[in-house]
């Protein structure tokens, strides 16, 4: 289901190319389906409704971590693809992460979606994984949007720690992204302009290890950053910030709310 040659054959190229990537690490690989595949679930993506949506002044997109109840096509490519040993190892070949750690709850994965006037917002995710306590190290992404343009928007965007610096990635039908995911990972998407009807459909999952990036012990809620054109968010984001840090500080259970998919449940109710 996955372009394994086109992976394994220019592995060093791709290391080296996510290790020298600015503002942070990153990789952009196109075509990293089968073709077959890749048209197959552009064409059973479930429609906007389908899909759990969030909608807030940091973000408006569906996120929906119940793969089941989708066409299988996407329990395979996420179960036995890109959770399998094999392509666990490619990412840390290309990474240079050891110990990477499949998520079979999908913590804040699955499948996302934004239709016109949808946009996530310059953020840093949440550190750790609300049942394991294993640390986020990768954000995957793969796109199926195949008939997207420059003038439909929702670039994915990486910044550096003082928004100064940013690349803006198009969404492309079957592009993969890779991105390190640490404490100055920002990251975000741009509003969606699709008064055609069209949405911006992807596959997110992630990576852990039970150490974090930096090799000390830490907890942070998803934190957002307002670019500099952005006024209100400015004041907004750090008082938001700050109120969900210390509510989560004094819950025991930090992320215990988290939506979560129990794949070895499914499995048994089979």
């Amino acid at each position: 289901m996955l372009n394994y040659n086109l992976l394994e054959t220019r592995i060093d190229e791709f290391a080296k190319t996510f290790a020298e990537a600015k503002p942070f690490r990153h990789l952009i690989v196109d075509d990293f389906l089968v073709p077959e595949v890749a048209a197959e679930a552009f064409s059973v993506f479930p429609k906007m409704e389908e899909m759990d949506t969030l909608k807030d002044f940091r973000q408006y997109k569906a996120q929906d971590p119940a793969i089941d109840k989708f066409n299988p096509v996407f329990s395979q490519i996420i179960f036995k693809h890109l959770q399998s040993p094999r392509f666990l190892e490619i990412m840390t070949k290309i990474s240079g992460i050891p110990n990477l750690l499949a998520d079979g709850q999908l913590y804040a994965s699955g499948l996302a979606q934004g239709a016109n006037g949808s946009f996530l917002n310059v953020h840093i995710d949440n550190s750790s994984h609300p049942k394991t306590k294993h640390y986020r190290r990768l954000n995957l992404l793969v796109y199926l949007n195949k008939y997207w343009t420059q003038e439909k928007g929702g670039h994915l965007e990486l910044w550096s720690a003082d928004m100064s610096d940013s690349v803006a990635i198009l969404p492309t039908f079957n592009r993969m992204v890779i991105f390190a995911t640490d404490k100055q990972s920002w990251h975000g998407h741009r509003h969606v302009n699709t008064p055609d009807g069209d949405t911006r459909k992807s596959i997110n999952i992630y990576y852990f290890t039970e150490e974090s990036p930096d090799k000390t012990d830490y907890y942070h809620v998803t934190s957002f950053r307002a670019r500099k054109n952005e006024i209100l968010n400015q004041v907004l984001y750090p008082v938001d910030n700050m109120v969900r840090t210390m509510a989560r500080n004094i819950r025991q259970k930090k992320d215990q709310h988290a939506v979560l998919f129990d794949k070895n449940q499914k499995q048994n109710d089979q």
